[in-house]
């Protein structure tokens, strides 16, 4: 190898990325995230399935409303609170309110709405009835039915079909 200035520089600029990558994740002393989402992963998970009317690509109208209850001023809103970090705009399509999500991860390492994976939407999780290592949603109360989580999973799926 000739010592020349172009290869030093080459040298030095490996070493360096070298050690900053070398240190990634060195620093990181936090617990692991261990939720157990209810779908996610879990081949026991019976297939998504809806009776619901309203719930659907054609007809969401129960679902805007179910959505509403997040979308207010004082959660998840246009003008939410300080302490939540994501706002659902419903003042579009359903469909778009949702699609403009995939690109959030929340405090997990989940998306709230995962476009690859539907089951494994941080969103869903958090209004069922069993959202193990998560809050369930809404926090004021009034949860969603097992017949309405199903068909919020319906729609998801629906939405980005795999």
């Amino acid at each position: 190898m000739l010592y020349t200035r172009k290869n030093l520089v080459r040298f030095m600029a490996l070493a360096t990325c070298g050690a900053a990558l070398g240190a990634c994740g060195a620093g990181d002393t936090g617990q692991p995230f261990t939720a157990t989402y209810v779908y996610c992963d879990n081949p026991e998970a019976a297939a998504p399935s809806c009776s619901l009317s309203g719930f659907s690509m054609a007809d969401d109208s129960a679902l805007r409303t179910k959505l509403e209850g997040c979308a207010q001023m004082n959660c998840h809103g246009p003008s939410g609170v300080p302490a939540t970090t994501w706002t659902l705009d419903l003042s579009g399509s359903v469909q778009g309110a949702l699609m403009s999500l995939t690109t959030f991860a929340d405090s997990s390492p989940y998306f709230l709405v995962d476009d690859l994976d539907p089951d494994c939407s941080q969103l869903l999780t958090e209004v069922t009835s069993k959202p193990v290592g998560a809050v369930r949603m809404p926090v004021t109360g009034g949860f969603w039915s097992t017949a309405e989580t199903d068909c919020f999973r319906s729609y998801l799926n629906e939405l980005y079909p795999q």
